[in-house]
């Protein structure tokens, strides 16, 4: 962990403020220091560096980018098979011949057909 100038400046009148109100505190604050200095922290205690969180925001983005593609192509998926559905619907239903009726059929010779009782 990196601290500025004013930071550190200030853990170090700290410091000496403590060391000279409670010298005692100060010695086994000391002590704890040495015993614990070859042990980590755990993970929720640790400041994520800056690689660290650039490499989170990346791999973030790149979910995030991955589940919208994933979104899209199925939101087009649908609209194809809509498309697919409504194109085939037209096509299986036959055309309706519309008869127009306007009288007897005639004939060959011209005359109405005595048989086309309609």
């Amino acid at each position: 962990m990196s601290l500025n100038h004013r930071q550190l400046h200030r853990l170090h009148r700290i410091e000496s403020g403590l060391l000279r109100s409670d010298p005692q505190l100060a010695a086994m604050l000391a002590m704890f220091g040495r015993l614990t200095a070859s042990q980590q922290l755990p993970t929720w205690e640790q400041l994520a560096t800056r690689p660290d969180r650039i490499r989170q925001a990346a791999a973030l983005i790149a979910r995030t980018t991955a589940t919208m593609a994933a979104a899209i192509g199925l939101l087009l998926s649908a609209v194809l098979a809509l498309l697919a559905a409504a194109m085939m619907g037209s096509r299986a239903r036959p055309r309706q011949r519309t008869r127009q009726h306007a009288g007897p059929r005639p004939g060959a010779d011209g005359r109405p057909d005595p048989a086309d009782r309609s």
